[in-house]
C-alpha cells in the first residue's frame, strides 16, 4: 500500500473570505436613531406647550377645536404590537429557512399594516381639528402623521425585503436586510407608543 504524503506551504492556503460588512443594518440602524431623535424633539414641544398652556389657566383641548378619541387609537395600538410581533416571527422564519412560515408572517405583517392605516384614517377624520385654528392642531397632526409616515415607510421596507425574500436573495446565511426592516418596523411601534401615551393617553 502506497502512503502518498503532502506539504501543505502555508502560503498556499486560501484565506477565508472577509465577513461581508453590514452595511444596511448600520446604515438603518443610523437612519433609525435620527428619526427617533426628530420624534423625541416633537414630543417634547409637544409636552412643553401643554404645560405652557395649562399653567396659563387655559384648556389644552379649547371646546368645539377637537377631540382626542382614545378608543381608536388604543386599537391601532394593539394592531401595530400584534404587527411586531409577526414581523418577529417572520425574521425568525427566515434565520431558520423556514419558507412557508416567514411567507404566512410576511402576509399577516401586510394585512395589519393595511388594518392600521386604515384605522389611522378613521381617526383623524374623528378627530375633527382644523390645523389653521390652533397650535394643538398642527403639533398633534404634526406628531401623528409623522409616525404614520415612519410605518409607512416601514411597510413599504418590508414588502421590498419580502420581495427578495420571496426571490431567494435572502437565507438563514444572509438575513441581514431582514433585520433591519424589523428593526425599523419595531421603531415605527416604539414611536407609536409614545405618541399614544403622550398625545392620545395623557391628552
Amino acid at each position: 500500500m502506497t502512503v502518498t504524503v503532502y506539504d501543505i506551504v502555508p502560503g498556499d492556503v486560501v484565506a477565508p473570505a472577509p465577513a461581508r460588512p453590514r452595511v444596511l443594518l448600520v446604515g438603518t440602524a443610523l437612519v433609525t436613531a435620527a428619526v427617533l431623535a426628530v420624534f423625541a424633539g416633537l414630543i417634547g414641544v409637544y409636552a412643553n406647550q401643554r404645560a405652557a398652556t395649562i399653567a396659563g389657566g387655559d384648556e389644552w383641548i379649547p371646546g368645539g377645536a377637537g377631540t382626542i378619541p382614545l378608543t381608536p387609537a388604543s386599537v391601532m395600538f394593539v394592531t401595530l404590537v400584534m404587527s411586531s410581533i409577526v414581523v418577529q416571527w417572520a425574521h425568525y422564519a427566515i434565520v431558520r429557512d423556514d419558507r412557508r412560515n416567514a411567507y404566512i408572517a410576511f402576509g399577516l405583517a401586510a394585512v395589519l399594516a393595511a388594518a392600521f392605516i386604515n384605522q389611522a384614517a378613521f381617526l383623524f377624520g374623528e378627530m375633527g381639528w382644523v390645523i389653521a385654528d390652533s397650535v394643538q392642531a398642527v403639533l398633534i397632526y404634526a406628531i401623528a402623521g409623522g409616525q404614520l409616515a415612519m410605518f409607512a415607510v416601514a411597510v413599504v421596507f418590508l414588502a421590498l425585503m419580502a420581495l427578495r425574500a420571496f426571490g431567494g436573495q435572502i437565507t438563514s446565511r444572509d438575513h441581514e436586510a431582514i433585520s433591519a426592516a424589523a428593526l425599523f418596523w419595531h421603531a415605527s411601534v416604539l414611536v407609536y407608543a409614545v405618541v399614544w401615551t403622550a398625545v392620545y393617553q395623557i391628552k
